[in-house]
């Protein structure tokens, strides 16, 4: 699908009260190798959220070189056979310490062109309750500027000490707008 036609789709799902001043771009750097991606997303003609496959790139890899040093972590030992090379344990460490760094990316709001893009266009074929309850940080945060989801609903959230912070912060974008006056009480848990 052309990102226009998806801008438009997902530009359409949102609040009235945010309509004209939430924005999507995409842009694709194409005289670069691997043509790498931007995506960002705009409230009142600031960056609130952006994924960039040149910026992250850099930071999981000075991130990831430091988990190895941390761990004490060697390289793959050469193996003329490549399924014990492929099943070493060393291999096994470095692809944890990747996900480990991946996954304190994410956490930090840090994000690759497709950890925005892929999940965007799956959003207009999703109901508001599937969004809402999606594992997908950027299908869960975009459902919170949606208008399928209603003034009394969006009262009534309650989020947990694990709710990522880019959900809470759309969240508190949406209260603002809606005049809600319950902004304050975002980060707001349910009991244990």
């Amino acid at each position: 699908m052309q990102w226009s036609k998806t801008k438009s789709t997902l530009e359409s799902f949102l609040c009235d009260k945010l309509k004209g001043r939430i924005k999507l771009y995409a842009t694709v750097y194409r005289k670069f190798p691997d043509c790498p991606a931007r995506v960002w997303i705009t409230f009142d003609k600031k960056e609130i959220v952006s994924a960039s496959d040149l910026t992250y790139a850099v930071k999981h890899e000075k991130l990831y070189q430091l988990m190895k040093e941390e761990g004490s972590l060697s390289g793959i030992p050469y193996n003329p056979d490549w399924d014990v090379m492929f099943n070493s344990l060393e291999r096994q460490e470095l692809i944890k310490a990747s996900e480990d760094t991946e996954e304190m990316m994410k956490n930090q709001s840090i994000f690759e062109g497709y950890h925005f893009y892929a999940p965007l266009i799956k959003y207009s074929s999703l109901s508001i309750d599937e969004a809402m309850n999606s594992e997908n940080i950027i299908i869960k945060a975009y459902s919170m500027l949606d208008r399928r989801l209603g003034k009394r609903r969006l009262k009534q959230l309650i989020f947990t000490k694990d709710t990522h912070p880019l959900v809470v912060h759309f969240y508190k974008i949406r209260c603002e707008v809606e005049g809600l006056g319950i902004v304050e009480d975002a980060n707001k848990t349910e009991k244990d």
